[in-house]
């Protein structure tokens, strides 16, 4: 009985995959093409991704920041890459209750994976910022689009 529903749950599940980009202007697809390749950064350069993944929250536009430079906004299962020189970054994002922020340490030639993740709060969206391993980041990296990031 269960199973003759699952063709009328199909272009639910398909609209809700479409609208997990809405709101943000994804990359040239060679960008996220050259993304998931996860190349060392440039001679002298660091290399920070951030994604955020899953559908909770899927309406609901994420900012993030780089230190003073506001970077754009993630939707569900999408992601920047962002080359920097070598030093210390606090990578922040802003919910609808809280900003969070994590210090991430960048070396020479090095590649990190940060995670901005939302929650459920008590009136509004709250986030939340973690690194990751860089094997549980490249994996939502590939399944998910990269961001275009505001100029």
């Amino acid at each position: 009985m269960p199973g003759r529903f699952l063709p009328l749950a199909a272009p639910f599940v398909m609209a809700a995959s479409l609208a997990a980009c809405a709101g943000v202007t994804l990359a040239p697809g060679t960008q996220d093409a050259a993304g998931k390749r996860f190349a060392p950064p440039a001679e002298g350069q660091a290399a920070l991704y951030i994604y955020r993944e899953g559908i909770f929250g899927s309406a609901i536009l994420l900012p993030v920041s780089v230190g003073q430079r506001a970077i754009g906004a993630l939707a569900s299962d999408t992601w920047f890459l962002i080359d920097v020189p070598p030093g210390t970054y606090d990578v922040r994002c802003t919910g609808g209750e809280n900003t969070d922020t994590r210090t991430v340490q960048l070396a020479p030639g090095e590649t990190r994976y940060v995670e901005a993740a939302l929650r459920a709060g008590f009136l509004a969206s709250r986030c939340a910022v973690f690194e990751v391993a860089p094997e549980t980041g490249q994996k939502a990296i590939r399944a998910g689009k990269r961001a275009q990031e505001i100029p």
